[in-house]
């Protein structure tokens, strides 16, 4: 098998990894360059670029997914919270690896904003009410790290999220 095939079934693979594409980066590289029982390849950095590439498209996807309204009662959604957790690890991956995420926050806020409306519109319907599996002020703060404010969330959705720590504790 060439090198070219190698790296591109690696590519698949990080591409299509779990719910943290970092690692399976890393361990593509160990594989392709370090492992003994591994081909040995010297990658350079067009090559690094291309499964890192793959790892951005996997955390894009994932943090997307959970903010997509048709995913709501699907097998694979885990929720607002989650994507607020991959997002950090999304932009931490970038920073490590000296890559742009801007661009992608933009994309990011404009589907949550959508997927709140949506939500709202369908809670008590085909939603339940409480459709957010984060507090208020985690979406408020997640908003922030979005580069927008909180103001732009719709108005008052503590009924769709889950009720403050205080509230919860003396249940």
């Amino acid at each position: 098998m060439s090198g070219t095939d190698l790296l591109e079934d690696e590519w698949l693979i990080v591409r299509n990894s779990g719910e943290i594409p970092e690692i399976t980066y890393h361990a593509s590289l160990y594989y392709l360059e370090k492992d003994p029982l591994g081909p040995g390849l010297d990658l350079g950095s067009a090559q690094k670029q291309h499964l890192k590439e793959a790892a951005v498209e996997r955390y894009q996807e994932i943090i997307l997914r959970d903010i997509q309204s048709e995913n709501f009662s699907k097998t694979i959604y885990r929720g607002v919270k989650r994507t607020i957790y991959n997002w950090h690890r999304y932009e931490a991956f970038c920073a490590r690896q000296e890559l742009e995420c801007q661009q992608f926050r933009e994309t990011i806020s404009t589907a949550l904003l959508l997927f709140i409306d949506q939500g709202i519109e369908a809670a008590g319907k085909s939603l339940p009410e409480q459709f957010l599996n984060c507090r208020v002020d985690e979406l408020q703060k997640f908003m922030k790290d979005l580069g927008k404010k909180k103001e732009q969330l719709p108005g008052d959705l503590s009924c769709h999220c889950l009720a403050d720590q205080e509230t919860t504790e003396g249940e």
